[in-house]
């Protein structure tokens, strides 16, 4: 075609200025021919010469940037040469510099290059920086950026970069150095006596800039030393820009990657020297006094304070680190700190004050500057206590430290996640302050809750009071500072390095503090009364000597759950259950002031409890905590007698004759709590009796869970209760699964057809996202706002939660009551699990079969022989069904995948569609069953209570040869467990793949000779590994390295089996020579060396990538190829099929295995 420069700019000018499309399509492709003919260097120089215009020269460098990309390799020395020479006349020329792109140029053309065949490039740049500086730090940036942040250079080319960079590193700093000095020093002037030539105060701005981002780009790689050449003028000029606005950010990156990488190394002395020499301390605090006088907060000065707070935080960090290793240093700039923490710790934004905390808890953990930090105590410790005020709420407006949560949180969900965190390291820092300075700590905390609880009576009791009201706020911080600083107290009081008398008047001090405290709560309103009640809860440690004190507190409690008769808000509803949990902590941990006076304080439950006033959680509750009191009483039969005293009510209504009999027929219970009615009439007549219901559940699931065994071998006190409560919490969990089938279900009432859906709640519980009902008012009773659809869910949710877990508890604390073939029938009966909707068969698996077989290791064998085994088969059977529907809706969506664009970016609600919501619930049905799994194979190997999940981890993994108890006690069960395993290692899920993956190996080692038994069982287990690298081959190393282990394990085993060999040979297409060659290279022939277990995993690997794929390579391609990418390890669901002469698909080796999965998912 023509290579005319001026047809080819005309055809430049048609893409942007023809008035039609044809015109432009024609243009372009004439153009994409040209540059694909573009051969010669002289070609390239008749059309640089020929640019005029900016846009003619951003193409002639882009004829640079393909000249370079595609024919560069096959160009002659003597053109190269011609085009570095071209291009270095281009950086002379200011017409041409800039453009970007020409540093691209320069940068691709030193990566090919440079060292080996530009060794010139350096003296070049040097020579090029006293003419024109910006280009070559341009140049040196990019370098940089490319070599070592985003490595995108070949490994033996960036090799080869980082060795030049470092033999010429003494050249390219300088250049860098005396740019940023000259520059630098010269800004400073210009921004301190005023300019008054703007033109050249930009282009120094500019400048310096561009040397800043260089010298952090140089952070990665420059030795120290160089950066603290000149007693570290660079470090004091960085300084110096940080007061200044257009460069502080830039300024602070460098300074904060100097102080993070590259002050390690320094002596302690040198490093005192440079924070003191630098005045980078004073600096900072100047900076963010300035920062805080603004009126508004934006992006930039919040990430600018950050950064200022991040370079506080590594300073003192390594200032701790070396005061460790040298404790004879105590440098004076310790005092500037500790200045600069407490005004952190004191500062709105939430994340500095989190790091703030970071860094004063490492301070305090360094005994070396304890003496030092004891001046700053008490503003520590306001800060700290400051620090947990729920402030400044993104929604808020008017708050100091609105604005900063404006800009740092999309939400007050976002805030409230993030706050927690806060709260939980303001709690460790107050934590280890207590246990430094007990009695100064403790002193403060009772000299600030004195103030404020005198200061509560000037509240009006009948004043309404907001939430989020400043004393309200106020008090919630307090109430959380008093539990962690008492947390710890105690302890530190009695382990013996406190002066007795100090101990005294600080255990005398907290006497009095929860005497006004119980003075003040009961004319408090309820948001206030809640805080108190905290407080009160934390100082419980104290009154155990106190009886008199415990007793008010008892009292207190009793007094608030009757102060609030009829319908509650939120408030009272909050207050009350604050008081519940006081009392139940009361009654567990400290109940020497109780215990003497029980037959009161039963009589006292029994009268609450009468008076129809309390909520199911409270008058379970209250129950319980009478249990708690009786697991001190040192007789059994005193125990036994209080137990039965306090349920006896409760065991009445639980063993009516009624409720009974609803209990025994399913389409009665249906009647019974009011499902066959329309939503009116079924809150009317039967809201109470299915509270009632829940009510005596949750107080027998209470009092089981409580009653502790006693140490002399003797039954639980509670069996007796428990034997007669156990048939009716069977009856009561199969009916909540009878209620699931189809028969029942057309019994239900229309109005109720919908009850058994998810709401909202529920939906962000399953996807772990936070969720806030929102009310319309604070003022609105318990119910109001609740449909009758929606109390009718709750039930059955919180009921069938409940049942389980009562049973759970029951069935480990009393084993003599249980029935296995009647738990099989109740629980897992054919004729209702297949109904269970997934959520819910998870409940069955998690809170009973799980906690049982962990606990109760003795009777795995038993158990498992009916229960276990119905929930395993079906289990496995609907994971199956449901993960082969879920690849086939995979393969739509993949190929469906630009229809599918831009779906869900609107309202939130579109994250919790059904269908994302059955898949999480699918995944936590997959996780729940391998723990099942999990137990059944561990369950007995310590001999009592089976593993943990850190301990398991550790005790399996594929290549282990510990004994699987199951394995020796159930090798039938132990067989089907493994059959699941190998099924499960074959599911779309990635963490129950790889966790199923890592079990299997031992499994399949101790079961090795019950296998080869069955010629076709490898060959089967061998197919679900290949299909398991069919999945999950491109999810990540972690995936294919257990799945490689698990084929190694496979091949170590069965590696001598015909049918397997045979298998493995069709499915590969490799001849025997090649499977000899393979066991000769992992050890397995003999008289061969042991080798290592890396080298083996590293050649089955090899083996899987090179051999497998071939055969492979068009149903694992992807659409885009990705080079050294083996075939197998590619997305499976991406994926071409090769047809034969009749259109039918050419299915061949082992593509065929996973015909039958392919055809049964379309």
């Amino acid at each position: 075609m023509d290579c005319n420069p001026e047809q080819i700019f005309a055809y430049l000018d048609t893409i942007y200025s023809a008035p039609n499309n044809q015109l432009r399509v024609e243009a372009y492709e004439r153009i994409e021919a040209f540059l694909q003919q573009l051969q010669s260097v002289q070609q390239l120089a008749s059309v640089l010469s020929a640019c005029q215009s900016d846009v003619q020269r951003n193409f002639g460098l882009h004829c640079l940037q393909c000249f370079l990309r595609n024919i560069w390799n096959c160009t002659t020395l003597e053109d190269k040469h011609q085009f570095k020479t071209m291009v270095f006349s281009l950086v002379a020329n200011p017409d041409w510099t800039k453009h970007e792109s020409l540093c691209k140029v320069i940068v691709e053309l030193v990566k090919r290059e440079w060292p080996q065949h530009w060794p010139a490039f350096v003296p070049e740049m040097q020579e090029l920086s006293k003419q024109n500086v910006a280009p070559v730090l341009s140049v040196f940036l990019r370098l940089s950026e490319d070599v070592f942040e985003f490595q995108n250079v070949p490994q033996q080319r960036r090799k080869d970069i980082m060795a030049g960079l470092n033999e010429n590193v003494d050249a390219i700093f300088g250049i860098v150095y005396n740019c940023l000095v000259t520059n630098v020093q010269a800004y400073v002037a210009m921004a301190g006596q005023g300019c008054a030539d703007p033109a050249a105060a930009g282009a120094t701005l500019r400048l310096c800039k561009l040397a800043l981002a260089t010298l952090t780009a140089f952070m990665e790689w420059v030795k120290t030393d160089y950066l603290m050449q000149e007693d570290a003028l660079l470090i004091r000029m960085l300084v110096q820009l940080l007061p200044l606005p257009h460069v502080c950010y830039d300024s602070s990156e460098a300074v904060l990657l100097f102080f993070e990488q590259k002050v390690k190394t320094l002596e302690s002395n040198t490093y005192v020297e440079l924070v003191t020499n630098t005045n980078i301390l004073q600096a900072v605090a100047g900076c963010l006094a300035q920062l805080q006088k603004q009126d508004t907060v934006s992006n930039f000065e919040d990430n600018f304070s950050q950064r200022l707070c991040q370079i506080v935080c590594c300073i003192g960090q390594h200032l701790v680190s070396k005061l460790i290793t040298n404790s004879n240093i105590v440098p004076a700039i310790f005092d500037p700190i500790m200045e600069l923490l407490v005004y952190l710790i004191n500062y709105p934004s939430k994340p500095i004050v989190f790091n703030a905390l970071k860094l004063l808890l490492s301070v305090v953990k360094n005994e070396h500057v304890l003496s030092l930090v004891e001046p700053s105590l008490p503003a520590l410790l306001d800060g700290c206590r400051l620090a947990q005020l729920r402030n400044g709420l993104p929604s808020e407006t008017g708050h100091a430290c609105s604005g900063y949560s404006q800009v740092q949180f999309d939400s007050d969900d976002d805030y409230a996640l993030f706050f927690a965190t806060l709260r939980s390291e303001a709690c460790l820092a107050l934590q280890a302050i207590t246990q430094a300075w007990p009695v100064a700590v403790a002193t403060h905390l009772l000299e600030t809750l004195s103030k404020d609880t005198a200061a509560l009576s000037n509240q009006d009791p009948a004043a309404p009071l907001a939430a989020r009201s400043p004393i309200v706020v106020h008090w919630d911080g307090l109430a959380n500072h008093c539990e962690a600083v008492l947390a710890r107290l105690p302890t530190c009081l009695d382990s013996g390095g406190v002066d007795p008398a100090s101990s005294d008047r600080v255990r005398d001090g907290a006497k009095a503090a929860t005497d006004a405290l119980l003075n003040a709560a009961p004319v408090c309103q309820p948001q206030l009364r809640t805080c108190l009640l905290t407080a009160l809860t934390a100082f419980l440690p104290f009154l155990a000597s106190d009886r008199g004190l415990t007793l008010r507190a008892v009292q207190c409690v009793f007094n608030t759950l009757r102060d609030t008769p009829g319908s509650r808000n939120r408030a009272q509803r909050e207050m009350r259950k604050h008081a519940v949990v006081c009392l139940l902590r009361l009654c567990k941990t400290w109940p020497d002031g109780v215990l003497p006076l029980l037959n009161e304080y039963c009589t006292e439950v029994t009268q609450l409890c009468q008076l129809d006033q309390l909520s199911v959680f409270e008058s379970a509750s209250l129950i319980e905590s009478v249990v708690l009191l009786s697991n001190h009483l040192p007789e059994l039969s005193s125990r036994r007698a209080t137990i039965e005293g306090i349920m006896l009510t409760t065991m009445e209504q639980w063993l009516a004759p009624d409720l009974s009999g609803a209990l025994s027929d399913p389409a009665r219970f249906l009647r019974a709590i009011g499902l066959d009615r329309p939503t009116a009439d079924s809150v009317a007549n039967f809201q109470a009796g299915r509270i009632q219901l829940h009510q005596c559940l949750m107080t027998i699931y209470n009092a089981v869970r409580s009653c502790s065994a006693p140490t002399d071998g003797h039954a639980s006190p509670v069996a007796e209760l428990a034997g007669r409560a156990w048939p009716n919490l069977l009856r009561f969990a199969h009916c909540l699964h009878c209620l699931h089938t189809p028969a029942m279900r057309a019994l239900f009432h229309p109005d109720y057809s919908r009850v058994f859906d998810l709401d909202n709640c529920q939906k962000c519980q399953i996807m772990g996202i936070p969720y806030s009902r929102k009310r319309a008012e604070d003022g609105e009773a318990e119910s109001a706002g609740k449909t009758p659809i929606q109390k009718m869910h709750t039930f059955l949710t919180e009921a069938h939660s409940t049942v389980l877990r009562a049973i759970a508890h029951t069935y480990k604390s009393v084993p003599d009551i249980v029935d296995d073939w009647q738990l099989a029938e109740h629980l897992a009966s054919e004729s209702d699990l297949p109904h269970l909707p997934d959520l819910l068969l998870t409940d069955v698996i998690r809170s009973l079969s799980s906690v049982a077989v962990r606990d109760r290791p003795a009777v795995t064998g038993e158990l498992a022989g009916h229960f276990c085994r119905r929930l395993l088969d079906h289990t496995l059977a609907r994971l199956n069904e449901r993960w082969t529907a879920f690849a086939a809706n995979s393969n739509d969506n993949d190929n469906n995948c630009g229809d599918a664009d831009g779906e869900g970016d609107g309202d939130g609600d579109a994250d919790l569609s059904d269908e994302v919501i059955s898949e999480q619930c699918l995944r936590r049905l997959s996780r729940a069953f391998l723990d099942l799994l999990h137990c059944l194979l561990l369950c007995g190997r310590t001999g009592g209570g089976g593993l943990n999940q850190g301990t398991a981890a550790s005790a399996m993994d594929s290549s282990s040869t510990l004994p699987v108890p199951l394995v020796e006690r159930e090798p039938q069960l132990a067989a089907g467990v493994l059959t699941c395993l190998y099924e499960a290692i074959a599911w779309p899920d990635g963490p129950a793949s790889q966790r199923a993956a890592v079990w299997a190996g031992p499994v399949t080692r101790q079961l090795a000779g019950q296998l080869a038994a069955d010629s076709d069982a490898p060959r089967r287990l061998l197919m679900q590994v290949l299909r398991a690298l069919h999945q999950h081959g491109a999810s990540g190393e972690a995936a294919v390295a257990c799945l490689v282990q698990l084929f190694l394990c496979l091949y170590d085993c069965f590696h001598r089996a015909d049918a397997f060999r045979t298998g493995l040979a069709e499915w590969t297409r490799q001849p025997a020579a090649k499977l000899e060659e393979l066991d000769s290279r992992l050890g397995l022939r003999p008289g061969s060396r042991p080798v290592a277990e890396k080298t083996k995993r590293d050649v089955a690997r090899r083996f899987l990538e090179s051999v497998i794929g071939k055969p492979l390579s068009e149903q694992f391609k992807l659409a885009q190829n990705y080079k050294n990418l083996p075939p197998l390890f590619k997305a499976a669901w991406r994926r071409k099929r090769t047809e034969d002469a009749n259109g039918r698909e050419n299915l061949d080796g082992i593509v065929s295995l996973f015909a039958s999965v392919e055809n049964a998912a379309s």
